[in-house]
């Protein structure tokens, strides 16, 4: 939703890149869409140890994945599956650094 808001209310004007498969997507949407997974993620997390890596790694990956659109499905469908499991990987893998 933010991405949404953002790249329409300013995309286009700061910067004329566009992004995505189709050149739909703008960088100020994408941009908004990584800050506000990642602050959430912080939220959400915030008393889980070494949460940054996981959180970061699924903001990065639930941008990638609504800027391209997998396999031409519903991105409602694709952020939530691909997001979170970089979640369940990123913190897998904290989890095998703190042993």
């Amino acid at each position: 939703m933010a991405a949404a808001l953002i790249g329409v209310s300013f995309g286009g004007e700061a910067c004329s890149v566009k992004l995505g498969r189709e050149g739909k997507k703008s960088l100020e949407g994408s941009v908004a869409m990584f800050v506000v997974c990642t602050l959430v993620g912080m939220l959400v997390f915030a008393e889980v140890h070494l949460r940054e890596y996981a959180v970061v790694v699924s903001a990065l990956v639930a941008t990638l994945t609504e800027l391209y659109e997998p396999f031409h499905l519903n991105d409602n469908l694709t952020i939530p599956l691909f997001s979170s499991l970089a979640l369940a990987w990123g913190f897998a893998r904290t989890v095998r650094c703190m042993d």
